[in-house]
């Protein structure tokens, strides 16, 4: 079966973590191919994390335990997540959340800092061995594989 999922926010060229939609069915050592045509690009997963990656739809203050968010799928309760960047940089584990379109992350204790609207809020992601050599927009495709049309699948069809 294919591992396929999508960048959930950009990866610059040199960036060794990618923001995934799903971490379903990827694991350390898997090549993995990122985005497509001639942006194409070959990695090698180091260790794998959690999914989910968006921004804050409005300032945060410090002390708060909802966070609102651009879109709160693929966030799950009991993972860590990472809220903004540098010296104000967070953890926090989340106590709810996952929905499609849902409009908030709670999670189980209050933030230390206040974050602007536009932060990143993340799971850990993908950890790549090495750096990526182009930069890839968030959507793109991630898979284990890319079919070649015309050639043979690679599937097997179990017998019962």
């Amino acid at each position: 079966m294919q591992s396929a999922a999508t960048l959930a926010a950009a990866a610059a060229a040199g960036a060794t973590n990618l923001k995934v939609a799903s971490v379903e069915g990827f694991s350390a050592g898997q090549t993995i191919l990122i985005d497509s045509g001639a942006n194409v690009e070959r990695a090698t997963i180091a260790t794998v994390g959690t999914p989910g990656a968006s921004t804050t739809d409005a300032a945060v203050a410090a002390g708060a335990t909802s966070i609102p968010v651009a879109n709160a799928f693929g966030f799950r309760p009991g993972q860590t997540i990472t809220i903004g960047q540098g010296a104000e940089q967070e953890t926090a584990v989340v106590a709810a959340g996952g929905r499609r379109g849902a409009p908030a992350v709670t999670i189980d204790s209050p933030l230390k800092n206040a974050h602007a609207a536009g932060t990143q809020v993340a799971g850990t992601g993908i950890t790549l061995a090495s750096a990526l050599g182009r930069a890839h927009a968030s959507g793109s495709q991630i898979a284990d594989n890319i079919p070649t049309p015309g050639a043979a699948n690679k599937y097997t069809a179990s017998t019962r």
